[in-house]
């Protein structure tokens, strides 16, 4: 069984069939506690800021669509964009309901594509993980990842915005934790420099401290972000939270 997740960098290795399932059992239940509520509780706002629930349900549905669209492409060798239009002109327009759309159709949609997106994912062969999905030259958004990396963005959206839903699903799954998690952290020493504006007067040194997972610090020094793994022993870094701390000892105690 081909193996994803981060490896060499504080994070278990995990099967991708582990990935997969865990993002399905996620879309299961995210797709079931929108379900239970009302239209006019769809339109309430969400944990997270300006988005409603309906707004989180349009997004999500918007991601299966595009892993699914960028997974086919990849399998076929050919390019695709997550988003094709543009980020800037396209992504506005994915957080809505299409004109005239009932917000159940969203939710049912939302479910529907979760499950082929799962299906497609679930019938892929151990070779089929190792090949890359680029998106056009002129046209970048995710950049360039092996496909076995779009199972770990699906379920990063979907326990990080299932608990924005505040409908009960605030746990997070010990695979996402474990594996996903840290592979995002990780990604911060490159997504920082690859072609999003960001603000270069930042400077600061964050310690993320879990008791169940492993503690990152990340250091953001103008055009540099260095992540890593710290405190190797759960436990040992204090109380879990992400605490700041002061930019310059960390940075060169990490050897920068």
């Amino acid at each position: 069984m081909h193996q994803i997740g981060h490896d060499g960098r504080g994070a278990t290795i995990w099967p991708a069939r582990s990935i997969v399932e865990a993002a399905a059992s996620r879309s299961a239940s995210v797709a079931e506690a929108l379900s239970d509520v009302s239209p006019a509780s769809l339109a309430q706002p969400s944990l997270l800021p300006g988005w409603t629930r309906l707004t989180i349900a349009c997004h999500l549905r918007y991601g299966a669509e595009a892993l699914l669209r960028m997974t086919q492409a990849g399998i076929a060798g050919e390019r695709a964009a997550h988003y094709p239009r543009g980020r800037g002109s396209q992504r506005p327009l994915t957080v809505e309901p299409a004109p005239g759309e009932d917000p159940q159709e969203v939710v049912d949609s939302l479910s529907r594509l979760s499950r082929t997106l799962g299906d497609v994912w679930s019938s892929l062969d151990t070779g089929a993980w190792d090949r890359e999905v680029s998106e056009p030259a002129d046209n970048p958004d995710l950049g360039t990842v092996p496909l076995s990396g779009l199972p770990l963005l699906r379920l990063t959206e979907l326990e990080v915005h299932g608990s924005d839903l505040d409908l009960g699903l605030d746990d997070w799954s010990d695979v996402f934790v474990r594996a996903a998690l840290p592979t995002r952290l990780a990604w911060l020493n490159s997504r920082r420099t690859n072609h999003r504006e960001f603000a270069r007067d930042l400077r600061g040194t964050w310690l993320l401290v879990a008791t169940d997972g492993p503690t990152f610090m990340v250091t953001v020094t103008g055009d540099i972000v260095d992540s890593h793994p710290s405190c190797p022993v759960i436990g040992d870094c204090g109380p879990r939270g992400i605490q700041p701390r002061p930019p310059g000892p960390p940075a060169g105690a990490s050897g920068r």
